[in-house]
């Protein structure tokens, strides 16, 4: 069996669901309980997905849990998939109803202190049940890690230089 089909029919959303839950408690029992569900669903869905993989995604100890090197990897591509499902979750927010939502907007502090309050005030009053979140950017360092890291849908601010992106 190839990793597309041992991926598609045994690794669920739910599975990451769990991981990410065990991660951030350092525990299953405490995982269980902020999953609401029992200690052994927690601990067999764990064990499944190792079996699964192939791997240990945790160091289990008296203490909790620690994620392995292996865990580690899985939650980074887990949390990547909710980032990717929440987004879809959004876009459809927005297709359903395009007047409503929310907009990350980063700037500058002299952007911020300047320009964007009354284009903030003009914008909340066109459309206000769009929740507007202001937020500061290093726009000067050109990198945009608030773009690519989806901290933010729309940077503001002057580029000093043309750039190839």
């Amino acid at each position: 069996m190839d990793w597309a089909d041992r991926i598609g029919r045994r690794v669920k959303l739910r599975d990451f669901h769990i991981l990410l839950a065990v991660a951030q408690s350092g525990s299953m029992a405490r995982a269980a309980g902020k999953l609401a569900v029992s200690h052994p669903v927690v601990s067999k869905a764990i064990s499944d997905l190792e079996r699964t993989l192939g791997v240990r995604l945790f160091d289990r100890s008296a203490h909790g849990v620690e994620p392995t090197l292996y865990g580690r990897a899985l939650l980074n591509c887990g949390a990547a998939v909710f980032d990717e499902i929440s987004q879809g979750l959004k876009q459809i927010e927005f297709l359903a109803d395009p007047t409503s939502g929310e907009l990350r907007v980063g700037c500058s502090e002299v952007m911020a202190a300047g320009l964007l309050p009354a284009i903030a005030e003009r914008f909340s009053r066109d459309y206000p049940q769009v929740v507007l979140h202001l937020l500061h950017s290093n726009i000067a360092a050109l990198q945009y890690s608030d773009l690519r890291n989806r901290d933010v849908e729309l940077l503001l601010g002057r580029i000093q230089t043309p750039f190839a992106e």
